[in-house]
């Protein structure tokens, strides 16, 4: 597995750009700033990550499979007693197959398990529970967890 990094840089009051080292950009803001949009918030981030890393993730498992029409959708459900974080992550791949497709509704199904249970590593880090490290601007630890 790779290591990444990404810088986040601040634009305005609660309007901040993520770049990457490919120079690749994207708008983080509150969805409530009508000035920060169009924009994601880092929840809806999340969300993107695991339906990218899925995708990515069948086009090599399934790639015996006609998947062209497979549409991935990630839903965050969250109760009170979630206590300020997301309590499910719920994704969902969507496909119309053809009639008497079982065959390739058994290797797409497969594709998906794998893709959850071995491969995707943000699906994998969101279920194990990465640590999570702050450093401050001097470099001590102001925060560690997970």
């Amino acid at each position: 597995m790779a290591d990444y990094r990404i810088e986040t840089v601040r634009n305005g009051e609660r309007d901040w750009t993520a770049r990457n080292d490919r120079g690749a950009e994207v708008r983080i803001a509150a969805a409530d700033n009508p000035e920060a949009q169009p924009s994601f918030t880092p929840v809806e981030l999340l969300l993107a990550a695991l339906g990218g890393c899925g995708g990515l993730v069948v086009d090599r498992t399934a790639r015996t499979v006609e998947h062209d029409g497979l549409r991935i959708v990630v839903d965050s459900v969250s109760r009170p007693e979630d206590d300020g974080r997301v309590g499910v992550l719920r994704v969902s791949y969507e496909i119309d197959l053809a009639e008497g497709e079982d065959q390739a509704a058994e290797k797409l199904e497969r594709a998906i398990r794998l893709t959850h249970e071995k491969y995707c590593t943000v699906s994998r880090t969101v279920a194990h529970g990465a640590r999570v490290e702050a450093l401050g601007p001097d470099g001590t630890t102001l925060f560690a967890g997970g």
